[in-house]
């Protein structure tokens, strides 16, 4: 990570945690560089990666297609840095795969693997469309058989940078894939009291009386 030791050796877009607060933004992505004020160390955020801070009374963000995205987006960018990526990377594969069921991304083909997993022996990865992003995924066997082989990972695709925090990002893709079951209005009056037969106890008749 880049070091800074003077302000003024810091580009006009990399601004710390608290100048993008002033300026009504958050960082959506991991720090690129570190500034050292005399004993403290500032963490540096492009700002290209950065979102509104969400308003407490704002309307909820809709599942369209172009959200979906961002959010993808936004989970598969820290899923890369996360020391645990699995259930990110699991969220990501789930939603993409319901996006494909639905009709609502599209698989392009297949792109040679710059780093393979040491979990996975294949070395090609599917290329899903979601909007205007592109995302990899996992291949099929039906994959490596249909889809056609696009080479190597080009440098040339860049997703765009519009995204959302990584909290709000993950709850639009767990609202998508479980979205909340709606249950019938419940009936707010109390219930008519039943009126119980009162039975009073008869006295017992013992035929043995004492004498």
């Amino acid at each position: 990570m880049q070091l800074f030791t003077k302000k003024d050796q810091v580009p006009t877009e990399y601004k710390t945690k608290e100048e993008l607060q002033k300026m009504g933004k958050i960082p959506v992505g991991a720090p690129i560089a570190k500034l050292k004020d005399r004993d403290r160390y500032h963490y540096l955020f492009d700002l290209k990666q950065s979102a509104p801070i969400p308003s407490r009374h704002s309307a909820p963000i809709q599942p369209t297609v172009d959200n979906l995205a961002k959010a993808l987006f936004a989970v598969n960018r820290h899923a890369k840095t996360s020391p645990q990526p699995q259930k990110l990377y699991q969220l990501k594969t789930s939603v993409i795969e319901k996006l494909i069921d639905e009709g609502k991304a599209s698989k392009v083909g297949l792109q040679q693997s710059p780093n393979p997993s040491k979990y996975h022996q294949q070395t090609s990865n599917t290329l899903v469309k979601v909007g205007e992003y592109g995302f990899h995924i996992l291949s099929t066997r039906e994959d490596l058989l249909e889809l056609p082989h696009l080479g190597e990972w080009s440098d040339d695709f860049r997703n765009p940078t519009d995204t959302f925090p990584l909290r709000q990002a993950v709850q639009l893709l767990e609202q998508y894939i479980r979205p909340k079951e709606t249950h019938p209005p419940v009936n707010m009056k109390r219930p008519t009291p039943i009126s119980k037969p009162n039975h009073r106890r008869k006295s017992f008749f013992d035929p043995f009386p004492k004498k």
